[in-house]
């Protein structure tokens, strides 16, 4: 097993964490349909309740990309997408390499039992051995657990997105 592998979880639950294989896709997939369901419930007019699997199989083939997953009891529990990023070559900006955590989801019963904090740490060193600046994510602003998890992780805010929603012309 690599340095992305073994965790315990209190007790005599064991869990793996791995990256996945093109045979995990299906799985996936499966799970990409819960995460995008509870997003459609916050913001309906920006998300579907929808997965075909090729973003997770396109994630897995990528040289710049990884879907990380845990799995306890051999049962896939939870997963994190990671990819890495550049800065725009503007003259304005400090040029940087990062790691944007583009997902991370963890089924409902398994959750508050640390696996979450698995898959953040396991990215923090995905993104430490690629030598990249830092790590990012965004949160849907609804979601208010993910925000108060992020921040006990070590997450600062640094900037916010917002969007004005111009009403239809007549």
């Amino acid at each position: 097993m690599s340095s992305l592998s073994k965790y315990i979880l209190g007790g005599s639950d064991k869990m793996i964490i791995r990256l996945a294989k093109l045979e995990d896709v299906k799985t996936i997939s499966e799970m990409y349909r819960d995460f995008f369901a509870f997003n459609a419930e916050m913001q309906p007019a920006y998300y579907k309740k929808a997965e075909s699997g090729e973003y997770p199989l396109n994630t897995i083939k990528s040289e710049d990309s990884d879907i990380i997953i845990a799995q306890t009891d051999e049962i896939t529990v939870g997963f994190l997408s990671i990819f890495e990023e550049k800065t725009p070559p503007y003259d304005s900006l400090a040029p940087h390499k990062f790691a944007v955590v583009m997902d991370l989801f963890v089924l409902p019963s398994y959750r508050k039992k640390g696996i979450g904090t698995a898959l953040i740490d396991v990215a923090k060193r995905w993104a430490d051995k690629r030598n990249l600046d830092y790590l990012e994510l965004n949160i849907l602003s609804e979601n208010e657990n993910a925000a108060r998890f992020y921040m006990r992780e070590g997450f600062k805010t640094v900037s916010h997105t917002l969007r004005f929603l111009s009403p239809p012309i007549a």
